[in-house]
């Protein structure tokens, strides 16, 4: 056997090694991010937020390995890069099983980025890093492996990307709904010790064998010039991007859980397997003319022009963000380096992902007070991608100009206060579509008709905000809404309670106005001493307190602290309640660290949010719920949500922990909503029977039993199933 394929140095080694080591490292990689995700987010507020930094994360430590690969294929032993290999895969160790280490204690919420990237590093990071630099050793020692493709080894990073996709698929179908979150990390390690050993095996088989040079160009040997490093930084920051940006419009509009994280980053991963592929699956240049129109349909979502459809809205940001990223890395592709600097490509392409994504989760929410970077970063990769591109023609250029022209009137118009109507609105619109059209052969002026289109779309939306700012946790707005006579906060695109702008200003609106189902159990249950509120939103609630009542607020968002308490901007809690104690931080923590008996009185109004903190609606959740009330005690759940049926989802988590429920949906008269008034759905649990009996003799509210589904676990959710309930009942 001495003479054996993997041993012999006259004739090239076997391929399989090195495709399942490839294959293999991907799949344990992109197991990681849900992973720490799904251990992170409940202790961040369920906030998508958390993601998104998670994800910039995982793209630093890639970039770690990457640069780690680069400065070892350096060393001019095979054999040497091996045993260092070896001992930077020994030292990942000591970071398993995986978990959240906990030595930076709670997050600060003040500063939630800071603790999620030190977590990061001091639990994940080493194992991730040193797994990250398999891709590209793996293909440097393929370079030497003797094979007849061995000058091209690029193929091996379509099937890392396939190992990717099918990690992720996995975890959010198999793993995360079958498996504790402590056998995962348990699975994962085996898996991290087999990886190592082929991967160790993989280089010792083509030590001392030199690169494969056969048929090469010697110009394509040469090192590569600056202009071209830019070019791979640029072509790989533009959909590292959008990915970051259509993952925070897809999971704020629905929840943050690890099933909706999953796809636009499965989307991105696809688009590397097909540019990078032997195969030409699509032409590039079919992929260039489509660019425009997926761009297109995503800027008609995000400027709510398009049917109010979730899926559609999901469906275009996807599509948007799989033709853009399919044309920067077929760009990419073009431009790859020979054998001999695949380490140093993967480098800049591994920066420029970090880049792309640190641009949209850590700088962009200091330098906007709304969610620009994501339209912005369709026109950039538009007028990326026209680099080399003939000109515009004649028809093009004329409807450019209507476009610019457009975009000028309706600046004009939101300057002198005027919104235009619906017909009009088209109308301003129509010439920047018709150019997106046009300009599908020239994509700089498609860049320029896709900015005119957002900026006009911006420029003439019938409700504009008095106030916006922005925060790990979202977007906050104020709002002025003539028609009803009310000033509201939305938190992205949900409004969170509103006040007159005249008359009685402490009778609470929107959801909290006297009857509607929280109102009608504030007022019921006015008995209770001790009341408990989760999600402050303006503090509608604490006008309903009377004298001798304790009363805590418990509010993740310091941004929504600070604009509540602000009596320039509204007054509930400085007239109603002006010395409640405000505890920041996610609910869950600190009740946790609460006695027992804490509340008579407990409502939480944290699900109406398009994003659904899916740790708060858990049995153990509940348990502690009911374990911080009395005897007597009472919870009030706001599930109202546009995208999710919660109410058997509460029934079954009650269910399981011994309590009763009782449900209302409210739809307030055309006289209601003229005052700002909204509809809700609201549940009340409960393990005292007077209670519920009291709210079923107001007429009001009904019993709610079980339906015998499984509960939401701290280990199990099934968003989907929630999502296809909510969809069915419209």
């Amino acid at each position: 056997m001495a003479e054996g394929v993997f041993l012999r140095r006259d004739a090239g080694v076997m391929a399989a090694p090195f495709v399942v080591t490839a294959f293999l490292g991907a799949a344990l990689i992109f197991l990681v991010q849900p992973m720490f995700a799904r251990m992170a987010t409940p202790l961040l507020g369920g906030a998508p937020a958390v993601w998104n930094v998670s994800l910039v994360c995982f793209q630093a430590a890639l970039l770690g390995g990457y640069a780690y690969a680069h400065l070892l294929g350096r060393l001019r032993s095979t054999r040497a890069q091996v045993c260092v290999h070896a001992l930077v895969l020994v030292a990942g160790f000591a970071c398993l099983p995986l978990g959240i280490s906990r030595v930076l204690g709670d997050p600060d919420p003040d500063h939630p980025v800071l603790w999620l990237a030190g977590e990061f590093a001091i639990s994940i990071a080493p194992p991730f890093a040193a797994l990250s630099a398999t891709a590209p050793l793996i293909q440097h020692w393929y370079a030497r492996s003797g094979r007849p493709d061995a000058s091209d080894p690029y193929h091996l990073y379509a099937a890392s990307n396939i190992g990717s996709l099918i990690g992720l698929a996995v975890y959010p179908l198999l793993i995360e709904p079958f498996a504790p979150l402590a056998d995962q990390s348990v699975m994962w390690s085996g898996g991290y010790a087999l990886l190592a050993c082929m991967l160790l095996y993989a280089g010792w088989t083509v030590s001392g064998r030199p690169f494969g040079r056969a048929g090469a160009d010697p110009a394509s040997t040469a090192s590569p010039t600056w202009r071209r490093r830019v070019i791979w930084l640029a072509l790989s920051f533009a959909p590292s991007s959008l990915l970051v940006g259509a993952t925070s419009h897809i999971t704020t509009d629905i929840a943050a859980a690890p099933f909706l994280w999953a796809p636009p980053l499965m989307i991105y991963l696809v688009t590397f397997v097909i540019a990078f592929s032997k195969a030409r699956i699509l032409p590039h240049s079919l992929v260039l003319t489509i660019a425009p129109l997926a761009a297109a349909m995503a800027a008609l979502m995000l400027l709510g022009a398009g049917p109010r459809s979730i899926w559609l809205a999901m469906g275009a940001d996807l599509f948007a963000l799989f033709v853009i990223a399919l044309a920067c890395h077929g760009a990419l592709n073009a431009h790859r380096p020979a054998a001999e600097h695949l380490t140093q490509f993967y480098l800049f392409m591994s920066l420029g992902g970090v880049l792309g994504g640190a641009f949209n989760a850590l700088l962009a929410p200091l330098l906007f007070d709304s969610v620009v970077e994501y339209p912005l970063m369709l026109v950039v990769s538009l007028a990326l991608l026209s680099i080399g591109q003939a000109g515009i023609g004649r028809t093009t250029r004329i409807l450019l100009a209507a476009s610019g022209l457009a975009l000028v009137a309706a600046v004009g118009l939101r300057a002198a206060g005027v919104s235009p109507p619906a017909a009009a609105q088209l109308a301003l619109l129509a010439p920047s579509f018709a150019a997106l059209i046009s300009a599908r052969r020239g994509l700089l002026g498609a860049a320029f008709a896709l900015a005119c289109a957002i900026g006009t779309g911006w420029s003439i939306a019938p409700v504009s905000p008095v106030w916006s700012d922005r925060s790990f946790f979202g977007v906050v707005r104020i709002v002025d809404l003539p028609e009803s006579g009310v000033r509201a906060l939305m938190h992205g695109t949900t409004i969170h309670g509103a006040q007159s702008l005249s008359g009685d200003r402490l009778r609470p609106r929107a959801y909290y106005a006297p009857e509607t189902p929280i109102g009608q159990a504030l007022t019921m249950f006015s008995d209770a001493d001790r009341v408990g509120v989760v999600g402050l939103g303006l503090g509608g609630s604490a006008c309903y307190s009377r004298p001798g009542q304790t009363w805590t607020f418990f509010e993740i968002d310091p941004l929504i602290v600070k604009v509540a308490t602000d009596a320039a901007r509204f007054t509930f809690m400085s007239q109603c309640q002006p010395d409640a104690a405000i505890i920041t931080g996610d609910a869950r923590i600190k009740l946790a660290a609460m006695t027992p008996d804490a509340f008579d009185l407990l409502l939480l109004d944290a699900f109406s949010s398009d994003s659904v903190p899916t740790h708060l609606l858990t049995v153990e959740a509940m348990q502690l719920y009911l374990q911080r009330l009395g005897d007597r005690g009472v919870l009030v759940f706001h599930i109202s949500n546009r995208h999710l049926a919660l109410k058997q989802v509460v029934a079954r988590i009650a269910s399981a922990a011994g309590a009763r429920t009782a449900y209302q949906i409210f739809r307030p008269d055309e006289a209601a909503q003229s005052l700002g008034v909204t509809a809700s759905e609201v549940v009340i649990v409960s393990r005292n029977p007077d209670a519920l009996a009291r709210a079923k003799a107001s007429g009001f509210w009904t019993d709610l039993e079980a339906d015998g589904g499984r509960p939401w676990t701290d280990d199990y959710s099934n968003i989907i199933g929630a999502m296809i309930e909510r969809a069915g009942a419209h």
